[in-house]
């Protein structure tokens, strides 16, 4: 009896995160992201030191989410919070589409 070759499924070059680690510097701004499977990647956002926080941390999650949306079709969302004085961890969570009204339900207007 023949056999048939097993094909291994390919997994796609980027995986879902699950946490961003932002560090402060000076002319950059340093970041470590943990993906789903235990993957992940690092990066560095070219900005001054004395860049607003939010304009760095949505030039990241910008990026990620980005990337998530092409590899995976699915939307992320974070949750920063303060790891020290200096740095910073967000906390990524998937988004699900609204699930359907019910059948004879009212939409709503607004």
């Amino acid at each position: 009896m023949a056999r048939r070759p097993k094909t291994k499924k390919k997994r796609p070059p980027f995986a879902i995160p699950k946490k961003i680690i932002l560090l402060t510097g000076q002319d950059v701004w340093p970041y470590t992201f943990i993906a789903d499977d235990s993957g992940g990647g690092c990066g560095k956002v070219p900005m001054p030191a004395d860049t607003a926080l939010e304009k760095v941390q949505t030039a990241i999650f910008t990026q990620l989410a980005d990337l998530t949306r092409i590899f995976h079709g699915a939307e992320i969302d974070v949750e920063w919070s303060s790891l020290t004085p200096d740095s910073w961890v967000g906390h990524i969570r998937r988004v699900t589409a609204e699930e359907p009204a019910p059948p004879g339900a009212v939409p709503e207007v607004g």
